[in-house]
């Protein structure tokens, strides 16, 4: 055998080498693929992967979640349930994935309440609900919602100017009570006059900033209930008590003088003295893991003067430089130390804890109560902190930190001018321009 014979047999051993290894990376590469999945999100804000948001409610799961999709054999739509479905998968293995075929079982889709295509039912630990939106921020609150046991029934006292849990006025807590209702919490008003006792289902009462006074029955009312082992949050704000000071007695609270005025507020570019910041948290286990700036217009600063059976805990405190403003809060305002005004750092949150006989009672009094308002529950982590409280209070301890919005806000709201505006561009204006630079062109060629 020559030697160029010899070069050719060993040129052609090695490229059948060549081709049996590549053959055996794409099978190593094909069983690997049926054994695990790994997915990367190239997208510019990750939005095809699950938010930390939701990745951290995940975590809260104590027992499987089962999905079921009731979904006709459409492949189109079973694809796109089960992208966002597996997007859960990927992060807690433990959710299970089933699809119901609506016309194979009529009678389980009646009996379940099913009433659109591809409607999902969600199940965990006994409970179930279902879901039309197929979209995160749907999942995740059903989610959170099936994590509770049992109803959480929050109960705002009306009838003296409070600001009312559905109102759409400014300074009333309609968006914050939406925000609620949405996590699964009940909500109603109650006047006392009218009904002189409290449902005994009720989680938590709110007080939300009365205007005129409550009668001595609607104060021995409530003081019955704290007696009785109930929870409290109490937003109150500058100014006389409205005939709630036997409650600020049973609490060995007081109010000091005057408003907050906060100079660092400037720093952040805040034209209004009187909007006092609070940017740190103490280790209680409502603020624990919270590390959002918060903002509070127009707040009166707080004093525990006695000991009682409450252990109270300073939840939310200024920063230096602040005070309480005993004077007009306009032009130039400074500290007088004669008129009673105290240098911060100020408390202008108290949580208050006792033994109760099911479980630790809770209550929370807040110097103010336009920082859950319409107007300002959007400014920095006012609504994140709000839940927060509010999980506290109902016992809802293992859903502390979930942030409001567990998913980006993925949709565009217009105004009617500028959706005409947009509307006349693609359908009339932009054609117009085609046509005319069409009919440009054309002349143009005709004349050479």
């Amino acid at each position: 055998m020559t030697q160029r014979h010899r070069n050719r047999v060993k040129a052609k051993l090695e490229g059948i080498t060549f081709y049996l290894l590549i053959a055996l990376l794409i099978a190593m590469v094909g069983w690997l693929s049926q054994r695990y999945s790994v997915t990367w999100d190239w997208s510019d804000t990750g939005r095809n992967s699950l938010t930390p948001a939701s990745q951290l409610l995940l975590t809260r799961l104590e027992a499987p979640l089962k999905i079921t999709s009731f979904a006709p054999e459409n492949p189109e739509l079973r694809r796109r349930i089960r992208e966002i479905v597996e997007r859960y998968q990927r992060f807690q293995p433990t959710i299970q994935l089933d699809f119901i075929n609506p016309s194979l079982r009529p009678d389980l889709t009646r009996e379940l309440g099913i009433r659109v295509s591809g409607e999902l039912r969600l199940e965990y630990q006994g409970r179930s609900e279902n879901l039309r939106s197929l979209d995160e921020e749907s999942i995740s609150n059903a989610i959170q919602r099936l994590i509770k046991r049992g109803e959480r029934w929050i109960v705002a006292i009306e009838g003296h100017g409070e600001r009312q849990l559905s109102g759409r006025s400014n300074h009333d807590l309609g968006t914050f009570g939406d925000e609620l209702r949405q996590k699964g919490y009940q909500t109603r008003m109650l006047n006392l006059t009218e009904s002189q006792q409290l449902p005994d289902n009720t989680n938590l009462v709110v007080i939300a900033g009365p205007q005129t006074d409550y009668l001595p029955g609607e104060l021995e009312l409530l003081l019955t209930y704290l007696e009785n082992g109930g929870n409290l949050l109490w937003l109150t704000d500058p100014g006389e008590r409205n005939g709630l000071q036997g409650l600020a007695d049973n609490l060995g609270l007081t109010l000091l003088p005057g408003t907050i005025v906060d100079a660092n507020g400037a720093d952040l570019g805040l034209d209004n003295p009187a909007i006092a910041l609070v940017p740190r948290y103490p280790g209680h286990p409502a603020t624990a893991k919270f590390q959002l700036i918060t903002l509070y217009p127009y707040t009166a600063a707080l004093e525990v003067t006695e000991k009682n059976s409450w252990q109270a805990t300073p939840l939310l405190n200024t920063l230096q430089r602040s005070w309480n403003e005993t004077g007009s809060i306009q032009g130039e305002v400074t500290r007088n130390p004669e008129q009673g005004e105290k240098a911060g750092p100020l408390t202008i949150g108290y949580a208050f804890t006792r033994p109760g006989k099911a479980r630790e009672q809770r209550l929370l009094v807040i110097g103010d109560g336009d920082f859950l308002s319409n107007a300002y529950l959007g400014n920095a982590g006012n609504l994140n902190l709000g839940l927060n409280l509010v999980r506290w209070l109902t016992g809802d301890d293992g859903l502390l930190d979930i942030p409001a919005k567990t998913a980006s806000d993925l949709n565009i709201t217009l105004s009617p001018t500028i959706g005409a505006i947009i509307g006349l561009g693609f359908l009339i204006v932009l054609p117009l321009l085609f046509i005319v630079t069409g009919q440009v062109i054309g002349w143009r060629r005709r004349r050479l």
